[in-house]
């Protein structure tokens, strides 16, 4: 008798569930997840990608240092691949996420509107890639999807870009790979919507 892999498994469970049923999405922020690519559940335009040149484990480590020096909380750092290795048995690459946040951004945010507990602490993916760490990093035009109010979307911004800026003072550059099969320009424009979001807010 043949049983099923963890991926069908789940993706079985998926398709049978009443709750896999098509359906157009409903909020701000699904509609601008799914304005660029219809029919997926998220793309690779929510997230901006960077690379550090160092094993992922060293990677780590410089990363959440950098981030303290720097004067960032990172108020929670979970190790998602032992995570699930503890959980299922199945063993994946190494991964984990960091929730990284400014206490004065973060409370400026929270006293505005209690919904910025959904975006504050930011999520920073760290993931082994081979010799080198990919870092992903919520998009700023996400934010900006979501319709959130300037009380909130502001301290999000201005943070977002405390943690970028730290990462490429340790070394970390983009990577095109986060882009693939998207014209030139179009990519362009996303480095510039970043820099634009970011600085004027």
């Amino acid at each position: 008798m043949e049983f099923p892999s963890a991926g069908q498994f789940c993706t079985l469970g998926a398709l049978n569930s009443p709750d896999s049923a098509p359906r157009s999405p409903s909020t701000p922020l699904e509609r601008g997840l799914h304005r660029c690519i219809p029919g997926t559940s998220m793309n690779l335009e929510c997230t901006q990608t960077l690379v550090l040149d160092l094993p992922y484990d060293q990677a780590r480590k410089r990363i959440v240092a950098a981030l303290k020096e720097h004067g960032l909380q990172v108020a929670f750092n979970f190790d998602v691949a032992d995570g699930i290795l503890r959980s299922s048995g199945v063993s994946l690459p190494k991964s984990s996420v960091l929730g990284v946040g400014c206490p004065y951004q973060l409370l400026e945010a929270l006293v505005a509107d209690g919904c910025a507990a959904v975006f504050l602490p930011l999520h920073v993916v760290l993931s082994e890639h081979g010799p080198e760490c990919e870092v992903r990093l919520l998009a700023p035009q996400v934010l900006r999807a979501a319709g959130l109010t300037p009380a909130v979307s502001i301290p999000a911004h201005r943070t977002l870009r405390r943690i970028r800026e730290v990462l490429i003072s340790i070394g970390a550059c983009s990577t095109k790979r986060a882009y693939e099969g998207r014209p030139v320009v179009e990519i362009e424009a996303t480095e510039e919507s970043f820099q634009e979001e970011a600085t004027g807010v």
